[in-house]
């Protein structure tokens, strides 16, 4: 159909502003998307999220962030939770994770 996945997300993105809904499920909403349109796309958002439900599932860490809480799950269970600082602060699997994102480069 001539649209790429990055293009798809983005217009998936778009319907679910547009319909202004309660609560937002994102699944890897971002992972097509090179990392300066996903800022851009994340930093719009955080404006829109306000007052919102918002479930975030992410494998690149820049885009869970600034949630308000982050659940850390590694094969299957809840190994973790909390804000990134506290995540971070604890030097657990979360801090594990944005280390070796760190030293990739992601």
């Amino acid at each position: 159909n001539g649209v790429s996945q990055g293009q798809r997300q983005r217009i998936l993105i778009a319907r679910a502003v547009y319909k202004n809904p309660d609560f937002i499920f994102l699944d890897e909403a971002t992972n097509a998307l090179d990392a300066n349109n996903e800022r851009e796309i994340m930093e719009q958002l955080h404006a829109f999220y306000k007052g919102r439900t918002v479930v975030v599932v992410a494998h690149r860490l820049s885009t869970v962030r600034d949630a308000d809480k982050i659940v850390v799950l590694d094969k299957g269970r809840v190994v973790e939770e909390g804000t990134h600082q506290e995540l971070t602060a604890l030097r657990g699997t979360y801090y594990k994770l944005v280390k070796n994102q760190l030293e990739l480069g992601n």
